[in-house]
């Protein structure tokens, strides 16, 4: 039986990594006409009209204001996406959240990354753990159940042992009841694509240490299933959101967020 080498990947969802064919990835794909008409999204904002560059106000109903440009419009625009993402805005890991806007005006589509990002992705690795569909629970208790060979260590069948069993798993994804207000649903909620590797296990009579990384990735993008969700449709910030990403006049790329978290496990050999 062949022994396996390192690193092996264990897990990887059927969600590929960098997958730009994806909805929630496309920008400036949609006209002015199948936003407002197609997907409902006529009144956007209560700062500027996008759609004529006309400040909204009730202090101006009487008169038109002087359009404003296309980048004016735009900067109102992210300036109210983000005061209206509350509390998002203010509690929690409300830097993430503005970090992840500002990358969305200045970033032209490049991925993001961030200790911050890799940190509250550990945690919730770690915070599942306590939960036996927790992947590293079932990681560990695999580890701890295969009869591991001390000359020949892990093997391919074991490997597929343990992938088979993560696919039962939930695997870690910020929707929390938490996640609702500390900033960390809206900026990342549903991660996409998952892998998981072993990249190192020492093993002896008395048990082994392995070395477990786990890497996730995310959209920062909102696809047509999104927007015209009941649950997201009619908040301000997602109408915002939408618009900035979709519509042809403005075309902000979406981008992928990558997280990465290293764990360290350890047991004696049963028996």
């Amino acid at each position: 039986m062949s022994a396996l080498k390192f690193p092996a990947t264990i897990y990887q969802t059927k969600h590929q990594f960098n997958d730009y064919s994806s909805d929630d990835m496309q920008c400036g794909d949609l006209t002015e006409k199948q936003l407002r008409s197609n997907l409902d999204l006529d009144k956007i904002s209560d700062i500027v009209d996008p759609w004529t560059g006309e400040e909204v106000s009730m202090f101006i109903s009487f008169r038109k204001s002087q359009p404003k440009s296309k980048t004016e419009i735009a900067e109102l625009l992210f300036d109210e996406f983000l005061r209206v993402s509350l509390p998002t805005y203010y509690l929690g890991q409300h830097n993430l959240f503005n970090n992840l806007v500002k990358h969305f005006y200045h970033g032209d589509g490049k991925s993001y990354s961030s200790p911050f990002l890799d940190s509250a992705y550990k945690s919730l690795i770690l915070n599942g753990q306590s939960s036996p569909s927790s992947p590293l629970t079932i990681i560990q208790t695999m580890l701890d159940k295969l009869a591991i060979d001390v000359k020949n260590g892990l093997s391919e069948a074991d490997k597929d042992s343990i992938t088979k069993a993560i696919g039962t798993s939930m695997l870690p994804k910020f929707n929390r009841w938490a996640d609702s207000f500390n900033g960390l649903g809206i900026s990342i909620h549903d991660i996409y694509a998952t892998n998981i590797q072993i990249t190192k296990i020492d093993i002896n009579e008395n048990g082994y240490v392995a070395k477990i990384i786990f890497t996730g990735q995310d959209h920062f993008g909102l696809d047509k299933t999104d927007i015209m969700n009941m649950k997201f449709h009619y908040i301000r910030a997602f109408r915002i959101w939408f618009v900035l990403q979709r519509w042809e006049n403005f075309a902000f790329k979406p981008f992928f967020t990558n997280m990465k978290a290293e764990f360290e496990i350890s047991s004696r050999r049963n028996g």
